[in-house]
């Protein structure tokens, strides 16, 4: 299994097509957020003619009202990518989404037992007492949860409180338990390029994306009737900034600057999670350097890498 990670702006898409179709791979979407029909443009998805080109997963599968958590991704992953090694076709997991993918690799905290409209119940209180009030509940019943949960992180209050409260169990607990990793061999690699260079990258998509209509894609979602307070989906960069501006509380160049301040941030934080990942191998790329060309040189190091793996007693 073949692994391509990479920050925001590194041309991982581009890079994944000819690496996909040289190693006659499928690309499973690490991304959090591209598996949701509703959100296009923010995310970033491949376009339609690199869909028909490479077999995807993950891609337009659900709605955000839908849930999708890193561990439903990875336990679908898993599914798939012995699907896709039972075809004799390369597994090439795509995207930058370092929770998914160490639930993918490393394990992941089983959550069968959640109930959707347990959520909507819990929600529906928080909107009563406010969520300050049952941060403060997940403070008494689940205090290492709390600790490391940001009082406005409203998913992650109610997700701990509702565990407590529906299987008396606190779920640091049940997050700390030992995981099973995942059972096939694999090779991770991080693309990335000068970070001055990769920061203007991300600051010219943004106004790309603007130019393409996300504003009116964030107030169609609004107009369907999702809630950005009640939706997690909704909870990333590049849409919750825009909200403030659909409600009239900042003006749009503040909104273009908080979207780009925020995407500029994933990719720092992007780059200090895997460089305390010592399974990554790193790809510097120049980006005028042709994305066949980058992807020649993980094609070749992943195939040293197979067959060593391959040759060993």
């Amino acid at each position: 299994m073949l692994i391509l990670a990479g920050t925001t702006a590194s041309g991982k898409t581009d890079v994944s097509i000819p690496l996909a179709e040289s190693l006659k791979g499928e690309i499973l979407s690490a991304d959090s957020r591209q598996i949701f029909r509703e959100m296009r443009i923010g995310t970033a998805k491949p376009t339609e003619s690199q869909r028909k080109r490479v077999p995807h997963h993950f891609i337009d599968e659900k709605s955000i009202s839908e849930r999708w958590t890193a561990g439903d991704f990875a336990r679908s992953a898993r599914e798939r990518i012995e699907e896709i090694i039972s075809r004799e076709r390369t597994p090439i997991v795509v995207g930058g989404s370092m929770l998914y993918l160490r639930a993918l690799v490393d394990g992941f905290y089983r959550e069968d037992s959640e109930n959707p409209a347990d959520y909507t119940s819990l929600r529906e209180e928080a909107e009563r007492v406010g969520l300050e009030t049952l941060y403060t509940e997940l403070q008494e019943r689940d205090p290492a949860l709390a600790a490391r949960t940001n009082p406005n992180d409203g998913h992650r209050i109610l997700r701990g409180l509702l565990v407590c409260r529906i299987r008396g169990v606190r779920l640091s607990d049940l997050q700390d338990r030992p995981r099973e990793p995942i059972a096939r061999p694999f090779r991770t690699y991080f693309l990335h390029g000068d970070r001055r260079e990769t920061y203007e990258r991300t600051d010219r998509r943004v106004l790309d994306m603007m130019r393409e209509g996300l504003i009116e894609e964030v107030r169609g979602i609004l107009e369907l009737g999702f809630d950005e307070r009640a939706c997690n989906a909704l909870r990333t960069h590049g849409y919750q900034e825009i909200f403030p501006y659909l409600r009239g509380e900042i003006s749009r160049e503040r909104m273009i600057v908080d979207v780009q301040k925020a995407v500029r941030h994933y990719v720092k934080r992007q780059m200090t999670w895997f460089r305390r990942e010592p399974r990554v191998t790193w790809i510097r790329r120049e980006f005028s350097e042709p994305a066949e060309a980058v992807a020649a040189r993980i094609e070749a190091d992943f195939q040293t890498y197979t067959e060593r793996y391959l040759n060993m007693p």
